[in-house]
């Protein structure tokens, strides 16, 4: 059996920590799980996704609101926004 070492900034580790804890996971049965993965489909477990139209839009809105180019939705309470979401959808 194989055994590697790597070095990873402390803030890096940690959070990964979490997220593997998150998943019921220890590092070392990620990273097993990384090495398989790429052994037995021969490629990365990372590979990079690509957002679809709608979300490349979302994102756009978001940064239009941040920047003040549109103007935020303000809504006085849930029940108000849900009604408007219901009907959009109608």
């Amino acid at each position: 059996m194989a055994a590697i070492t790597v070095n990873i900034d402390d803030a890096t580790y940690e959070h990964a920590l979490a997220l593997f804890a998150f998943l019921g996971k220890t590092a070392e049965e990620a990273v097993q799980e990384l090495f398989e993965h790429a052994s037995y489909d021969e490629k990365p477990v990372y590979t990079q996704l690509e957002p679809n139209t709608e979300t490349i839009a979302a994102m756009q809105e978001c940064e239009d609101i941040l920047s003040g180019k549109t103007p935020a939705k303000v809504y006085s309470s849930s029940e108000e926004m849900f009604a408007e979401l219901d009907s959009e959808d109608a």
